[in-house]
């Protein structure tokens, strides 16, 4: 260790594109060197990134319950995340592989096309009801 040391006086510099910075520290051969600045950076990015993920997915969890129970599918998924994102452990971040092989599951069920007609007719609706909503208003003003 202390041959390492002795050696490690060459000049390593920022991995990151575009930076010139360097040390002369001893630095670990297997590991890229980055500037205290770019490897914060490089840190942040990732965690809102994970941070963003998170709620995506969680959000995306509870709007695909949406044709059976509910209730049940986006309480059950919240539970989960908050299991995981609870840990004190850096990152709680992939889901299980139960949690993937349900995951594809909501979505195949989502993308069917019984369920894409169901909504497409209950889009439909919506906007009809809007419609004529739009039209009494109408036919309500003084005119």
């Amino acid at each position: 260790a202390s041959g390492e040391a002795a050696a490690g006086g060459e000049c390593k510099s920022c991995t990151y594109e575009g930076c010139s910075e360097t040390t002369t520290q001893v630095v670990k051969q297997r590991k890229p060197w980055m500037c205290k600045r770019h490897r914060n950076k490089i840190y942040k990015d990732k965690y809102k990134r994970k941070k963003s993920d998170q709620a995506l997915g969680g959000g995306g969890a509870a709007a695909a319950g949406g044709g059976q129970r509910a209730e049940d599918s986006v309480e059950g998924s919240v539970s989960v995340t908050k299991q995981r994102s609870g840990s004190i452990g850096d990152r709680p971040a992939r889901p299980t592989l139960l949690e993937q092989v349900l995951n594809k599951k909501r979505l195949s069920l989502l993308r069917s096309p019984e369920v894409v007609q169901f909504l497409q007719k209950q889009q439909q609706l919506l906007s009809q009801q809007a419609l004529e909503q739009r039209q009494q208003q109408f036919q309500g003003a003084p005119g």
